[in-house]
């Protein structure tokens, strides 16, 4: 009851605490790591009770999970493409290429991505929550578009999740272990677009079905 009460005192819409919470706790994770930060310090850095934030967010690695797909909904708004109907493959696969290229190498991305890779092995549920509201995310709604594609009879492909991970993989090259290991020169546009065009053409000249789909057709 007197949670409650407490809760009911705190200032502000209830509709942002959400917000709050989770832009104090990205902060905290990547200035100290996951392990290091308690749902009480979330709570003090975000001025809001912790009974707050177990309203919303039963435990940490659910509030980790909503991290997640805050990202992926901020800075890879071109994944609602894959919902549609497949129509112009190769402009959908170079908007996704483009997206997921910038979403990569952006710093908060390599700072997240560093921090749950040195801290799964003590933490496994940081390590699921990062890939189930993340990358496996991404890949189920383009495994998803490519299979329309394949029903349409647009493209060769017997294995569409294969596919998927083969696309996203050719994006994830160079620039991206050069900003983890914090390594130069610095990535800039051209060298994303040239990476976007590229996953795009080799993608298509390997599985389009017809000639109208292939690159310089």
């Amino acid at each position: 009851m007197e949670a409650a009460r407490k809760l009911d005192r705190e200032p502000g819409p209830r509709a942002l605490k959400p917000q709050q919470i989770r832009q104090a706790a990205v902060r905290l994770f990547i200035e100290q790591g996951y392990g290091a930060v308690s749902m009480d310090a979330i709570a003090r850095e975000a001025g809001v009770s912790k009974a707050t934030i177990y309203a919303h967010f039963p435990d940490k690695a659910e509030l980790f999970g909503a991290l997640m797909q805050e990202e992926c909904a901020r800075i890879w708004p071109d994944i609602a493409l894959l919902d549609a109907e497949p129509r112009d493959l190769r402009a959908t696969l170079l908007a996704l290429g483009r997206a997921y290229a910038t979403a990569l190498s952006q710093p908060r991305a390599i700072a997240v991505y560093r921090m749950v890779v040195a801290e799964a092995p003590r933490f496994p549920e940081l390590g699921r929550a990062f890939f189930e509201n993340g990358p496996k995310l991404i890949c189920d709604r383009l495994t998803g578009y490519l299979a329309r594609a394949v029903a349409q009879g647009r493209l060769g492909i017997a294995d569409p999740r294969l596919a998927a991970q083969q696309f996203l993989s050719l994006l994830r090259c160079e620039y991206h272990l050069r900003s983890v290991l914090q390594l130069g020169p610095a990535v800039d546009a051209a060298e994303l677009e040239a990476v976007a065009v590229g996953a795009a053409t080799a993608f298509l000249g390997a599985y389009a079905a017809t000639g109208a789909e292939r690159p310089g057709a």
